[in-house]
């Protein structure tokens, strides 16, 4: 069955917005190699306030996998301090399919 997560990235200081774009780029390369992964769309708010993903997975287990892979380890390291810094907001929703 899938998986459905969709997160968002809000730009508290609008001032990284293009560093937040290039970190977006460069993570959504490396989503877009992990096993399971269906589908990924990222979009960009209309009034420049935050970046939402849409990311479908195989299943849950593919999501957490993708979650503990060490091919985000640089990246990830940018995002924490970001948020540290207060530069950034970050959440994380996931769904199942209503049928």
């Amino acid at each position: 069955m899938s998986y459905y997560v969709i997160t968002r990235t809000y730009l508290e200081d609008r001032s990284v917005k293009k560093d937040v774009l290039e970190m977006s780029k460069a993570s959504a390369e490396i989503f877009k190699k992990q096993p399971g992964l269906i589908e990924m769309k990222s979009l960009y708010a209309e009034n420049e306030t935050h970046i939402s993903t849409y990311l479908v997975w195989e299943d849950q287990q593919a999501h957490l996998r993708c979650m503990e892979s060490k091919d985000f380890a640089e990246v990830t390291a940018q995002w924490t301090n970001f948020i540290q810094q207060g530069k950034i907001r970050f959440e994380l929703e996931t769904y199942g399919l209503i049928k």
